[in-house]
């Protein structure tokens, strides 16, 4: 009897092995061969270049910018995920213009312990331009208590929910925050 169940044992393992083996080997060879299409394109010779038009590589190269509101909530994403740096980069170069502002900016996002966009508005429509826009930013923002002390306390960011009209300016194709102020 413990003959012919360790020759059953033995069978069992070498088919196993054996239809992995020839399973990974099937697959393998299979994942090394390109994929092609067999349907024939109308007035193309078979195994000739397909070259994109015009029109598809503009589809392809195009990809949408983010909204002016998409920039104003990723600024505000990165200063709640901690992203000082990153978020600053976000800045246009007059509101950051050298190392001590950038690094002023940077102790007060700092002391902000969450901060969540509430509502985006257009602000002061009619004095938009083409490169310049205004909004009106509702935030719920919580502050780290050891900012009371600050000169302004808590940075100005003591109040819920807190309204800022952030400015932006249009460098090349791209906004950027140009302004963030407590008032319009």
């Amino acid at each position: 009897m413990k003959k012919g169940f360790s020759l059953i044992f033995l069978l069992v393992i070498v088919l196993t092995v054996g239809v992995g083996a020839f399973t990974t080997v099937k697959f393998f060879a299979g994942a090394g061969r390109p994929t092609t299409d067999i349907t024939p394109t109308p007035g193309v010779e078979q195994g000739a270049t397909v070259r994109p038009t015009e029109q598809q590589k503009q589809q392809v190269s195009s990809v949408p910018l983010p909204t002016e509101e998409d920039i104003i909530r990723t600024f505000f994403n990165l200063i709640n995920e901690k992203r000082i740096p990153e978020a600053i980069a976000m800045m246009n170069n007059n509101a950051v213009g050298d190392d001590s502002t950038k690094q002023t900016w940077g102790v007060h996002f700092d002391a902000i312990k969450s901060i969540n966009v509430m509502s985006i508005e257009p602000s002061m429509k009619e004095s938009w331009s083409q490169d310049k826009h205004s909004y009106k930013v509702t935030l719920e923002a919580y502050v780290s208590s050891e900012a009371a002390n600050a000169p302004i306390p808590y940075y100005g960011w003591g109040d819920n929910p807190n309204i800022r009209w952030i400015t932006l300016i249009k460098e090349g194709d791209f906004w950027k925050i140009a302004e963030l102020a407590t008032g319009p």
